[in-house]
């Protein structure tokens, strides 16, 4: 499905770059990157259409009548997923041609109803039934639209034998897990111009790399390819969070189930994975980004006593209005995060020290999910390094 109608304010990413600072022209760069954005579909998108059955669906309804409390929800909705591919798929920009499909994602109320079908597919019952069918089926029309996508791009004649990584972010890495299993795993003739994943915000199980991916292997050096990288940011002090152990899916078996064992964690200031692997220092930081509106700035409607949950997204802004928010992004900044030394735990998370209070990214403080959108963020310039360095090595290699 296409965006709605309308001008876009957010820059693609594709051209978003700190003040001062030089990008190679899209054309000439040396990969391209298939860019899957995570969840923007959120209660602060659909409480001002409460009354309105488009609250209640569980797809992003694109493609709506014009005019429509449906349509006037997709377009609150779109402009979140180009903020949100702002943040995060620029730290690709410097070495890859960035490529992000808007898709019917799934609303967070959708979501929240996955321990029905991880449930139901765990009791071997013959036939999925009611919300957990309903469930699967937002799922595969998700999934679909991020496949044709996917399919698209990834056998366009004009692009063939270019090297290709895959990155997303909480609901993207869900469906890049599975899209790794069922569209690179088993094509040679794509897996072999596949140089990385980058698997943010989401549970990815170590046991898919003994069970249905046995040639993409997890990252185990910061140049190795052919691999997966993933992580989930928190502070020293925040608790863990099981959301992001929801499901996973595993083609082999054709089902989702949860993700109870050891979930793959790396470091991406070190790209080393799993919980024994030396914590980075603060000098390997090499400075995180973000693009801030040059019209709003969050702190202005996000510092009040009560949190929206998603500051950093225009929580408040976003539940008093029916229409986008209109933010005018045109580039990024730099953000003070103070020392920043990560280290892998046993329990999926990359920790860091708090961050400091003058920080914008100290809103995510007061967030649900914490850290969770400055997954990217928070590292910028390391991950755009570190693409450099393994596509590098895939042309050497």
């Amino acid at each position: 499905p296409a965006r709605p109608e309308g001008a876009r304010a957010v820059e693609d990413p594709n051209h978003l770059r700190a003040a001062g600072a030089e990008l190679p022209d899209a054309g000439s760069r040396p990969c391209d990157c298939f860019f899957v954005v995570d969840s923007c579909y959120t209660p602060a998108e659909s409480f001002p259409f409460l009354g309105d059955s488009a609250a209640r669906r569980w797809n992003l309804p694109l493609g709506a009548a014009e005019g429509t409390p449906a349509s006037q929800l997709a377009a609150k909705v779109v402009e979140q997923m180009e903020m949100r591919v702002a943040v995060n798929a620029s730290c690709f920009n410097g070495t890859c041609c960035v490529f992000a499909p808007v898709y019917r994602q799934l609303s967070i109320m959708a979501l929240a109803q996955l321990p029905l079908l991880t449930e139901a597919v765990a009791s071997k019952s013959k036939q999925v039934r009611g919300r957990a069918a309903d469930v699967r089926t937002a799922l595969e029309i998700a999934y679909d639209d991020v496949r044709r996508a996917f399919v698209r791009f990834v056998d366009d004649p004009a692009r063939a034998g270019r090297p290709f990584v895959l990155a997303g972010h909480s609901q993207g890495t869900m469906h890049l897990v599975r899209l790794l299993q069922e569209e690179v795993e088993g094509h040679p003739q794509r897996r072999c111009r596949f140089v990385h994943a980058y698997l943010a915000g989401f549970g990815v199980p170590l046991e898919l790399f003994s069970q249905a991916l046995r040639h993409v292997r997890p990252a185990a050096r910061a140049d190795d390819v052919g691999t997966v990288s993933s992580w989930r940011t928190a502070s020293r002090k925040h608790r863990a969070v099981d959301i992001f152990r929801l499901g996973a899916y595993h083609a082999d078996e054709g089902c989702w189930k949860r993700v109870d064992g050891e979930i793959l964690t790396t470091s991406p200031i070190t790209w080393a994975s799993g919980p024994g692997a030396a914590p980075s220092s603060p000098s390997q930081h090499k400075g995180a980004m973000w693009p801030l509106p040059s019209n709003m700035d969050p702190r202005d409607s996000e510092a009040g006593l009560l949190p929206s949950g998603t500051g950093l997204r225009f929580g408040h802004a976003s539940k008093r209005r029916r229409h986008a928010l209109g933010a005018d992004v045109r580039g990024l900044v730099p953000v003070d995060c103070g020392e920043v030394a990560a280290q892998a735990d046993a329990c999926g998370f990359v920790r860091v020290a708090p961050l400091p209070r003058d920080s914008i990214f100290n809103l995510t403080e007061r967030d649900w999910l914490l850290y969770h959108d400055i997954d990217y963020a928070l590292f910028h310039n390391n991950i755009q390094e570190n693409v450099a360095l393994r596509i590098a090595a895939w042309r050497a290699g």
